[in-house]
């Protein structure tokens, strides 16, 4: 299968193949609620169809890096992804989080997420965490940014924001894309 596609981002919106897209979606956890983890493609396949008949066209892969088959099933249905890599970056959420890795790990984990998915059309944004306790670092997140663009500079790099007022008024935000603003209206 081959297929050309392309995307920007501007104060009027979302542009795919030059036609304003309203995304419309919701954050997917990796897991399929009671069945569990592990990747079932008749589950996916129904939840997509009822995301569908609901009225999404986008999924937020929160908040962590999803499944291949889920981007392939994306690709089929035409969904739009958001690819989101952490949930935590040097300063974790919980006890066993990922800041226990982060220093020796988060560059070559973050490259193999973008090497591994940027032949996925259906990715339209690389999301580099979600509502990380350093939200407000902009040294940081231009670092993350940074690692993002080295690989591809064709899709738009964002990063969910629960303090999107810190997070412009520290100027972590400019280093980004898009803001990403979670529970705000």
């Amino acid at each position: 299968m081959f297929g050309v596609r392309e995307t920007s981002v501007s104060r009027d919106g979302f542009f795919l193949n030059g036609r304003r897209v309203e995304i419309k979606g919701g954050c997917n956890h990796h897991d399929l609620g009671a069945l569990g983890a592990a990747f079932n493609r008749s589950a996916l396949e129904r939840q997509f169809r009822i995301m569908r008949e609901m009225g999404c066209n986008s999924i937020r892969t929160s908040h962590n890096p999803p499944a291949p088959e889920l981007l392939d099933l994306a690709d089929k249905t035409g969904m739009l992804i958001m690819d989101e890599a952490f949930d935590a970056w040097a300063h974790g959420k919980r006890e066993w989080d990922y800041n226990k890795m982060y220093e020796a790990w988060h560059q070559k984990d973050l490259e193999a997420l973008v090497r591994r998915d940027w032949n996925h059309p259906s990715v339209v944004f690389w999301s580099i965490g979600n509502e990380v306790l350093e939200q407000q670092n902009v040294e940081m997140t231009r670092h993350l940014v940074e690692i993002v663009k080295e690989l591809d500079k064709t899709r738009p790099v964002t990063n969910g924001y629960n303090d999107p007022n810190g997070g412009r008024a520290s100027g972590a935000s400019m280093a980004l894309d898009v803001m990403g603003v979670n529970y705000f209206f």
